[in-house]
């Protein structure tokens, strides 16, 4: 179960980190994002889905940096674009570095996947 949940807040912060790429990508992911779903390789119950999504956030920032709370787990670090398709992040926290595939970045709507995990994100206002 803690190896999920890590998955996936790994998946997040990769997400994340892969939408940054060029001025337009910046600005579209630099902002706070919420985690409205994720879907994981092994299901989960719906008791643990729910405990992960409550509260969870991901900002992002224009300088480089991210960090997350709520059920998916605090953390904070720097992200980095790989050619606007990837997103890798570097954990300050002791987490471990991820790399995640940008499937949807628009102004309102994140859509992060590593290794089959998947995790949408809608932009708070």
């Amino acid at each position: 179960m803690k190896k999920l949940k890590n998955t996936a807040i790994a998946i997040c912060l990769l997400g994340f980190m892969i939408t940054s790429c060029g001025k337009n990508e910046t600005e579209q992911l630099a902002k706070t994002w919420q985690v409205s779903d994720i879907e994981t390789s092994v299901k989960l119950a719906d008791s643990v889905k729910t405990k992960m999504l409550n509260n969870s956030v991901m900002v992002f920032t224009k300088d480089g940096h991210y960090n997350t709370n709520g059920g998916i787990g605090v953390d904070q670090g720097t992200y980095l674009d790989k050619d606007g398709k990837n997103l890798s992040t570097i954990s300050e926290a002791g987490k471990d570095n991820s790399v995640y595939v940008i499937e949807k970045l628009s102004d309102d709507k994140l859509v992060l996947n590593n290794n089959g995990n998947t995790l949408t994100c809608t932009a708070k206002k």
